[in-house]
């Protein structure tokens, strides 16, 4: 699994079991089942976060400084046309070997552009978030990846199935609800979130935990269509303000 943080956890533990076992942890959590689901097809949105993030960083030039964390097969990491890249992730991928947690308490770079696609879970996602925005440049994006699950299973942590987006959303719901931060949520590839990250300081993210601890899938789905979400069409014009 990408973006491991080192721990061993539960959520670890679906990868690792025969089909059995995979039965046995989806029927130990069954009461978890939700009826409603989001009408999404994403097969049916014939773009992806590799379409979209290379948009942006082919509009910030050739001297785009780029960090991807968690890059599991490369399929985005090799796809990035800049000549400064960095990749991080522990087990695959990307270009240095270790936890995102690793990499930032050891960094001193500065980027123009990250994305994020780790370990799928609301705390470590919402500290990865915390330390791009710290590294990321003014005017520069960070993308977060699985931000819209479309059903309980898919969303539930510890994972229960081979498609899974865990409880990242969570994060989406606080970067929605931050003051003077300028976020979208691109309908495309299980949700794209979008930071155009300003000028002038960095704002304290919502903390919601409180409530969006031990928050599921029917949370997200009554939420849901309050976020602050864009097509593609849409993400290309916020995008494109100064871009060529």
């Amino acid at each position: 699994m990408k973006g491991l943080s080192g721990q061993t956890e539960e959520f670890e533990d679906f990868l690792l079991l025969n089909a059995e076992g995979q039965r046995r942890l989806a029927a130990k959590y069954a009461h978890h089942a939700c009826e409603e689901r989001l009408a999404i097809n994403w097969k049916r949105t014939p773009y992806n976060r590799v379409a979209l993030m290379t948009r942006i960083v082919f509009g910030m030039g050739p001297e785009c400084r780029y960090l991807e964390i968690g890059c599991d097969k490369d399929e985005l990491f090799h796809a990035v046309g800049c000549r400064h890249k960095v990749g991080v992730d522990p087990v695959k991928g990307g270009t240095l070997r270790m936890t995102s947690d690793e990499f930032f308490a050891g960094n001193s770079d500065r980027f123009d552009v990250v994305f994020i696609d780790g370990l799928h879970t609301y705390r470590q996602t919402r500290r990865d978030v915390e330390n791009a925005l710290a590294c990321t440049r003014p005017g520069g994006f960070i993308g977060i990846h699985d931000l819209v699950p479309v059903d309980w299973r898919e969303e539930h942590s510890p994972r229960l199935q081979g498609m899974w987006t865990g409880d990242v959303w969570k994060v989406g719901v606080e970067l929605a609800a931050t003051p003077g931060l300028d976020f979208r949520l691109v309908l495309i590839d299980h949700g794209v979130g979008l930071i155009r990250v300003p000028e002038g300081g960095i704002p304290t993210l919502a903390d919601m935990g409180a409530e969006l601890e031990q928050a599921r899938f029917a949370w997200f789905h009554r939420a849901f269509p309050g976020l602050p979400t864009l097509d593609w069409d849409g993400a290309l014009d916020w995008i494109g303000k100064d871009m060529p």
